[in-house]
């Protein structure tokens, strides 16, 4: 699966703290060699949809994927398949807020 990094992404895992930056990153060579219906299956990731809540940019429906026990990156599906990684919320409960 092809991925790509939205500024505000990247900026947020910059700010977070070591643990975080290394599950972001391990997170990222998983998606890498994923495909889609390896994503939606992966025990691990919790890849789930996030009904009600579109990317700003592409209108997209979002997602939300596990990075941490209590981290999680938003993203969006693009064709391709792209998946983008929008925005990382290092606490659980932000990441599903409007």
């Amino acid at each position: 699966m092809r991925v790509e990094i939205r500024p505000a992404f990247d900026e947020a895992v910059m700010q977070a703290e070591l643990p975080v930056r290394k599950a972001a990153a391990k997170m990222l060579q998983m998606l890498q060699s994923l495909d889609l219906v390896k994503l939606w299956n992966h025990p691990g990731m919790n890849f789930e949809k996030l009904h009600g809540m579109f990317e700003p940019v592409s209108g997209e429906q979002l997602y939300s994927l596990r990075v941490t026990g209590s981290a999680r990156a938003v993203s969006c599906l693009l064709k391709g398949p792209t998946i983008v990684l929008v925005s990382l919320h290092t606490q659980h409960d932000n990441a599903y807020r409007r």
